[in-house]
This record gives C-alpha cells, structure tokens and sequence, in this order.
C-alpha cells in the first residue's frame, strides 16, 4: 500500500502575498514545536530581539538551541532586516488553546483594533502561520468539529486583517518513540488540507498555503544518514533527531525551516492575470 502523500501546496493566491521577501512580520499560533516561551503580556519583538525573547528562546529542543522559527528567521529569512515574530504557541496546545491564542492572546496584543505603535503589521507584509494537530491526533481520528474550530479562529484572523496565511500539517508521529495511531495523523492531515482548500475558496483575497512538515519527516527518517543522523536514531528518545519521545531535536528543527523558507521561496509574487484583447 503506498504510503499516503501530503505535499507543500498553494490552495489560493491573493494581491496580498508580495513573496517570501517582502514579509516584515511572523504571527504564530501552535503547540510545543513552535513555542519559544514568548510571553504576549510583557514582549515586544525588536530588531535587536526579534523573537521578543532573548534568542533562542525556551523551546522544547535542547537547551539553549533554536527550535524551526529561531532557525527561519536566522539562517532563511530574506533580506537584511530580521523578521519580527509574534510568538503565541504553548507547549501541550490543542485546537481549543489556539482558538485562545487568537482570540484572547492575540486579540489583546496585536490583533486590537487600533494597533500598537511597536505592531506595525499589514496584511501585505505578515505571514501568519499555525502548527497544531500533534496532541488533538493522540485522542481522535475524527477531526470535523476540531478543523471547524480551527478555522472559525482563521476567519478572526482574517476579519482583523490577516491575508496570508500558512498552515504546518503534521509529521508521521508513529515513527518517533512516541509512536501512536498513524491513521489519526493520517486522518489529520487530510482534513487540514480540506478545510485549508475550502477556506482558500471562501476568500479569495487571502494567500492560503500548507507547508508539509510530513514530507519533511518522512525524507529524514527514510534516509538519516543523508541527513546527517545516525540510522540507529531513527527511534531513540534522546538521540540526535528526537530530543525526547515526541520532540525533535534543533538540528532537526533546522530541516524544517530550510524545506519550509524554500517552500516560501518557490512562491512568486502575485500577479494579477490581464484579459486578452
């Protein structure tokens, strides 16, 4: 049976995506592969300090090592001005703690109506970007009324003026030490990708992208030493690509930024199409 596909893909592209180098500002929502310890009360991202936090931040990687969004925005950012990033994700999160994060976190910080003088984001120059699944796909294969949830907290978004927007599916969880049920994030993966198209349809002035972080697991772990990474790692909690049972290791997290910037990369400024005479 082959082995189920789950590519990076472009579902809608809008006047609002000027190219990965034209973006100014990262805004983020997930669990703990994203999570850098920002607090949304007391940080504010600068040029000196573009995580809010001194970098690399608290991550679930080794100590003191970046996580994929410390790699981004220092090995694969575009340009010579630092990313600002906007860090809402919380270690342990599920579908129903990001649909906090947007509506509470976000909604008292940047996403107000009158934008704090420090956020100066727009809708042409900031990428939003959600990574969730991992700990809902531990409990379900079902996961209607979660995406539903999901992407009721995207239409916030989008009603605050978020347009380009970019979701991370999940990798194949079942090959870490933690295992679990492939058919959950399997199942997963496939809904992300339904409700990102159907959301795609629904407004077709936003930018709607998935980055497949799958695909980037799957190359890894079919070939670890093509990466880097010794074969006897492939399942070994503490090793060189999983730093515990579920999360991987920074060098790992660095993969994830190189495939996701090169994605991002790969995706030209829209143009707008013009009427043959």
């Amino acid at each position: 049976m082959a082995a189920p596909e789950f590519p990076s893909t472009v579902f809608g592209k809008s006047p609002s995506w000027g190219g990965f180098g034209s973006l100014r500002f990262l805004v983020i929502f997930g669990a703990s592969y994203a999570d850098v310890g920002y607090e949304y009360a007391f940080c504010i991202p600068t040029r000196d300090e573009p995580l809010g936090v001194p970098f690399p931040g608290a991550t679930y990687a080794e100590p003191g090592e970046p996580n994929w969004v410390g790699h981004l925005i220092t090995n694969y950012a575009p340009g010579d001005a630092p990313l600002l990033v906007y860090n809402y994700a919380k270690g342990g999160a599920q579908v129903h703690n990001v649909a906090n994060q947007v509506r509470v976190m976000y909604a008292a910080h940047i996403g107000a109506p009158e934008r704090p003088e420090w956020a100066p984001w727009t809708s042409a120059d900031t990428l939003f970007i959600t990574w969730v699944g991992i700990n809902d796909s531990a409990w379900s294969c079902d996961h209607t009324a979660n995406l539903e949830k999901l992407f009721e907290a995207q239409l916030t978004l989008y009603e605050t003026g978020a347009r380009n927007f970019l979701y991370v599916n999940i990798p194949p969880i079942d090959r870490s030490p933690a295992k679990g049920r492939r058919e959950n994030y399997i199942a997963w993966n496939t809904a992300l990708k339904g409700a990102a198209e159907r959301f795609a349809a629904a407004h077709t002035d936003a930018t709607v992208m998935i980055y497949s972080s799958w695909d980037t697991f799957n190359a890894l772990l079919d070939d670890p030493e093509a990466h880097g990474f010794p074969v006897g790692d492939v399942r070994r909690a503490g090793g060189a690509i999983w730093y515990d049972f579920l999360h991987p290791t920074s060098k790992v997290h660095d993969f994830v930024a190189r495939d996701m910037a090169a994605f991002l990369s790969a995706q030209p400024a829209y143009v707008r199409a013009t009427s043959k005479s």
